[in-house]
């Protein structure tokens, strides 16, 4: 048999193996399936493993297997199910008559690749997850493999009741559930996993005291994501893209070409936003009181007032980089208005609603454009919607943008939380690293490993060979590990997580001062991994609150999602890093 009708007929066991009442959106058989639809991906691939595929295919094939933060088999079923997919497309149009124009990644057609892939990824993604628990060669209960489906926190439910997404707009003052429900269905999907894109379009305009505003640039881009369901909430999965346009034209500004800043005069080498994750959690209930947001119902209008004032230390302190640094505290105001309808948050069937939006921010100078500390702010104002067939729907150019830079990462949402979110500032000085960008005191950033690993080396020797080895591992109090937060250069690095100590030294290019991580060492940062932020460290550092101080008590009355997030780290720490002793004080 050809390789298509291979997939053909693995598609048609999915369809009748593939409990259609009882699988979440994004993980297709997950929730209800079992050693047949395990087979389908690697059946296609075998079909098509002799099949070629052109570069922008393995571009592609290679950033969905990046997508995944599982373990290395996860990984590897997945890149297995994006390249054999990657081959087929190619194949069924390149390989025609020697027409290469046929192919969607040559030509573009991504549209057509996200559709024919979703089903094979689906399936790749069922034995990816078989690590949490789901049986390979029997078909698990329904109620049992929901639960261990990470976008399906609630478990499956009964297959006979209709589920209603409708929601009633006369109590989102008044009730705290109805108002989660009802912002998770105008901000992405009250079904967990399904992938939905928010698109701007706007200007961006220097102020500064005493002059006048310029007009800089307009701007566009999106945000693409899918909600999960965490317990008490609902977390959202995001990444996303913002490009600079030139004002007069419209054309996308490119990396590759300086930029002439109107405001000093310099050529500025341009970095556009590339955030990846932009992650969120929606709680019932949490520490701030219960789930507000603020509507105006005018008629058949509903509208939601989202308000975001940002302060936290700067990733890129201006004692190290004064050109790219206004302050050493990051401050911004987001202003968000999102607009639907009530018709459309009462239809029962309907799991997301239409929805314009407005962002207005108000911030300080990018990194890249290099102004150091002069007075004034960038102002954004920008308009947008959520769009109704996703990816498909941004405008040619976007698209075609991504494609001619290679970040097709960016036209997926991310499958999972795995990382601190990024921003224009982080990602910058990623960039910084890279290059080997010099620091105000003389040194370098640069990304490489051989220029940190023997300084960590030495200082990891000198704090072992301190400690007797009847002391290994040792046991530290909160005050003592407070000391090996990097102030001391002589001493190592040391971080606690669920009151385990590691010696991160080796990664004293992430965790050293300055850096962004830097906030995590000489305390027990478990609050911070648990949270997925990293500025209650920060912020609270000296001061060393109830809201970051997690007990043995409390880490052990986390819900289980949070637990199993809790265990991934600890795993990661002791692969990566030395164990060095228990925190006495938990």
């Amino acid at each position: 048999e050809s390789g298509d009708e291979k997939a053909e007929e693995n598609l048609r066991l999915w369809r009748r193996t593939a409990h259609a009442e009882e699988r979440c959106s994004l993980h297709g058989s997950v929730c209800g399936s079992g050693r047949a639809v395990r087979c389908a991906a690697v059946r296609a691939l075998r079909g098509y493993k002799r099949a070629g595929v052109c570069v922008r295919g393995r571009r592609w094939a290679r950033g969905v297997a990046g997508s995944l933060r599982g373990g290395e088999e996860a990984r590897r079923q997945l890149a297995m199910a994006a390249f054999g997919t990657a081959a087929a497309l190619h194949g069924a149009g390149a390989n025609v008559g020697g027409d290469v124009s046929r192919c969607p990644f040559l030509n573009g057609s991504y549209g057509r690749v996200r559709e024919q892939a979703r089903r094979p990824l689906r399936s790749a993604l069922q034995m990816a997850y078989r690590e949490d628990g789901l049986a390979e060669v029997q078909r698990p209960e329904p109620a049992q493999a929901g639960a261990k489906c990470p976008f399906h926190a609630q478990g499956a439910k009964d297959s006979a009741q209709t589920p209603n997404f409708g929601v009633e707009p006369e109590r989102l003052a008044s009730s705290a559930e109805e108002n989660l429900r009802g912002f998770i269905k105008t901000r992405g999907s009250l079904r967990p996993g399904d992938e939905f894109v928010f698109w701007w379009v706007g200007d961006i305009y220097a102020m500064v005291d005493e002059q006048p505003s310029r007009h800089l640039f307009s701007f566009e881009g999106y945000n693409i994501g899918r909600m999960a369901r965490v317990d008490g909430g609902w977390r959202l999965l995001t990444r996303e893209v913002g490009l600079y346009k030139d004002p007069l034209t419209g054309e996308i500004l490119h990396e590759s070409k300086p930029w002439l800043n109107p405001l000093t005069g310099e050529q500025n080498q341009l970095v556009h936003c590339w955030n990846d994750p932009v992650n969120q959690q929606f709680l019932l209930r949490s520490e701030r009181g219960e789930f507000k947001v603020p509507t105006t119902i005018s008629g058949d209008d509903v509208l939601w007032n989202a308000e975001i004032f940002l302060s936290y230390p700067s990733p890129l302190p201006r004692a190290e980089f004064p050109q790219s640094a206004q302050s050493d505290c990051y401050q911004s105001a987001e202003l968000f208005q999102f607009y639907t309808k009530q018709d459309d948050l009462r239809d029962p069937r309907s799991v997301s609603a239409p929805c314009l939006i407005s962002w207005v921010r108000v911030g300080q100078w990018l990194p890249w454009m290099n102004m150091g500390d002069r007075d004034g702010k960038l102002v954004y104002h920008c308009r947008g919607k959520k769009l109704e067939r996703g990816f498909e729907d941004l405008s040619p150019q976007v698209r075609a943008y991504i494609d001619e830079v290679g970040k097709h990462e960016f036209a997926e949402a991310p499958l999972d939380f795995s990382r601190p979110n990024e921003t224009s500032w982080t990602y910058f000085k990623k960039l910084l690293k890279q290059k080997g960008a010099p620091r105000a005191d003389g040194t370098t950033a640069i990304d490489s490993a051989s220029g940190y690993e023997t300084e960590a080396s030495e200082a990891q020797r000198e704090f072992v060979a301190a400690s007797p080895p009847s002391s290994r591992p040792r046991s530290m109090t909160r005050a003592e590990l407070a000391e090996f937060d990097g102030t001391d250069v002589n001493k190592p690095l040391l971080l606690s997580i669920a009151g385990r100590i590691y010696d991160v030294s080796r990664g004293r290019k992430h965790y050293r001062k300055g850096e962004t991580y830097n906030c995590l060492v000489g305390v027990d940062a478990t609050a911070a991994f648990v949270n997925g932020s990293m500025l209650p460290v920060g912020v609270a550092r000296g001061k060393l609150t109830a809201g970051v101080r997690m007990n043995r008590a409390e880490i052990e009355a986390l819900p289980v999602d949070k637990q199993q997030d809790l265990k991934h780290w600890v795993a990661f720490f002791d692969k990566e890093y030395d164990y060095v002793g228990e925190l006495a004080d938990l």
